[in-house]
């Protein structure tokens, strides 16, 4: 990911904010027909940069041929709402890891809290 592990909110409005532009984007100039996928393939190289690996989501859109049904479906902001959801900025489900109250299992925290009780 380009702009590292931990997404603040802040960081992740910005980030839906260019996911929403590049689906306009799609939804606009990429309605055209052209030979070659202009648009999924940077666009999934620059989702994978903010994302990560659920940026590679995107390539599905190449599926698409015609350019007409996937203008319709809004990939880039799919994905970066579910990483969002991910990472625990929105929903019922709770960040895991070093910065979240809760520690993951198998870590050594974890551990030491088990031999407490």
């Amino acid at each position: 990911m380009l702009f590292g592990k931990n997404m603040t909110p802040t960081g992740f409005a910005v980030r839906l904010a260019i996911c929403l532009a590049l689906d306009l984007a799609d939804f606009t100039a990429g309605r055209g027909l052209f030979l070659l996928p202009w648009e999924e393939v940077p666009g999934a190289a620059l989702l994978t940069l903010l994302f990560g690996a659920k940026g590679l989501v995107y390539v599905l859109e190449v599926i698409d041929l015609t350019e007409q049904i996937d203008a319709f479906i809004p990939t880039a902001t799919l994905v970066g709402l579910w990483a969002g959801y991910d990472a625990g900025l929105f929903g019922k489900k709770k960040p895991l890891g070093p910065d979240a109250k809760t520690p993951r299992l198998g870590e050594p925290q974890a551990r030491r809290l088990e031999d407490q009780r």
